[in-house]
């Protein structure tokens, strides 16, 4: 066994060179989603509900703590609803006896106490989202929806877009994008919130905040890295931070938005037309830790620029979505030549 594995090491370490020039930073393609700006957010007097980074936050406005009591909150998808508190629910499993919602569980928010008040995290929107493989016969979810039928009728035909801009026929070099109505959308997600100034209140305050993708757009995208801060450049004294990571966007913004607060998700596509199937995956920013050998690790750091890194044992990046419009020339940055290549 021992000797097996140093025959295989010895293999890797030969193959690093070649692998190396292979994974280069070259342009992928992204399916990018935009979530109702308008409707991200939820405000009264009391409370301040804000969906971004597929999460949802919440912020107290009062001087006094106030309470959500989660047997009172539920989770809502694509037209279904279902307890948040509970994990081993979702759409299709809405109730079964041993998940009461009698539980005591509460989130309690701080008060307002200056200016910069953060934000208090309340739950996951990830796992209610497009992402896994689909084929010609099944989604993610199993059978399809109503919404992931949708999904796949408009990018068939923004992928037949997209293959028309090369002229050879080849490669989806083209940007598509498409505005969608509430109707239209392909994804819809929100919550149902209730919250006191006291946990044995007998008057909880409901509110509900939902929102929905409400722009979509295929387009070529790359990652510009950060440039890692060396071991001199650390020395002394002040302060140092690391640039964020920069996702190049071949298209134009679909609307304004804060980048610290972005409700635009941007998904790595890839797709292989023979088999009839596609995935979707969040496009993370990332660098792997904990492996053995600096060759293979700057690979694996080439691997996260191309938008394929592991998602285990990683350190993520903080991101920065900028949009070059759909006419940017890129210069010598050459399109992603992968396994999957979509050829008809």
């Amino acid at each position: 066994m021992k000797k097996l594995f140093n025959v295989l090491i010895f293999t890797i370490v030969l193959a690093l060179p070649m692998l190396a020039k292979d994974l280069e930073t070259n342009y992928r393609n992204a399916i990018v989603m935009a979530y109702s700006p308008a409707n991200s957010v939820y405000e009264d007097d009391n409370i301040k509900l804000e969906i971004y980074g597929e999460r949802l936050w919440a912020t107290n406005k009062t001087d006094r703590t106030i309470f959500i009591d989660l047997s009172q909150c539920f989770l809502v998808h694509n037209g279904s609803s279902y307890p948040m508190f509970s994990k081993g629910q979702d759409e299709k499993i809405a109730s079964k006896k041993k998940f009461s919602t009698s539980i005591e569980e509460f989130i309690s928010i701080a008060p307002s106490v200056g200016s910069k008040q953060n934000e208090t995290f309340i739950c996951d929107f990830s796992g209610k989202n497009v992402y896994g493989k689909y084929t010609t016969t099944e989604s993610p979810s199993g059978n399809f929806s109503e919404y992931e039928e949708r999904l796949i009728t408009l990018l068939n035909e923004m992928l037949n877009e997209s293959l028309d801009a090369d002229p050879e026929g080849k490669n989806y070099i083209g940007t598509v994008s498409r505005h969608l109505t509430e109707d239209e959308s392909i994804n819809c997600i929100g919550a149902n919130i209730s919250y006191a100034f006291n946990k044995k209140s007998e008057d909880w305050t409901p509110v509900t905040i939902s929102t929905w993708v409400s722009d979509v757009c295929f387009a070529p995208f790359y990652v510009e890295m950060p440039q890692n801060l060396k071991k001199d450049d650390k020395s002394g004294f002040g302060i140092k931070k690391t640039e964020a990571a920069k996702v190049h966007i071949k298209a134009d913004s679909p609307f304004e938005f804060d980048t610290d607060k972005s409700p635009l998700i941007v998904c790595d596509w890839v797709g292989n037309f023979k088999k009839g199937s596609f995935e979707l995956y969040p496009a993370y920013v990332s660098r792997n830790r904990h492996l053995f050998g600096k060759t293979l690790f700057k690979i694996l750091v080439q691997q996260a620029t191309y938008g394929v890194s592991d998602p285990r044992a990683r350190l993520c990046y903080k991101q920065v979505i900028i949009f070059d419009g759909k006419e940017v020339d890129w210069g010598e940055i050459k399109y992603a030549n992968n396994p999957y290549n979509f050829k008809k």
